[in-house]
């Protein structure tokens, strides 16, 4: 990204779906990293650099862990 501020953009119908999906995840305590990761990076709270050494960090599992 270039750095600029969304409000007042025209946006993708994503950008706010992504708030709303971590919301919901967490709510229902649902493990959703990629969903949080890109919330939070539209939120301003971390970098797209924070947000994948955040995510290529975690521990490894497989996918039927719950």
């Amino acid at each position: 990204g270039q750095g600029k501020e969304l409000a007042g953009m025209p946006l993708a119908e994503g950008v706010p779906t992504a708030g709303i999906a971590a919301r919901i995840a967490a709510e229902r305590q649902i493990d959703a990293p990629i969903i949080s990761a890109v919330a939070a990076i539209l939120d301003g709270k971390v970098t797209i650099g924070q947000a994948v050494t955040a995510l290529m960090t975690r521990p490894l599992k497989t996918e039927t862990d719950i």
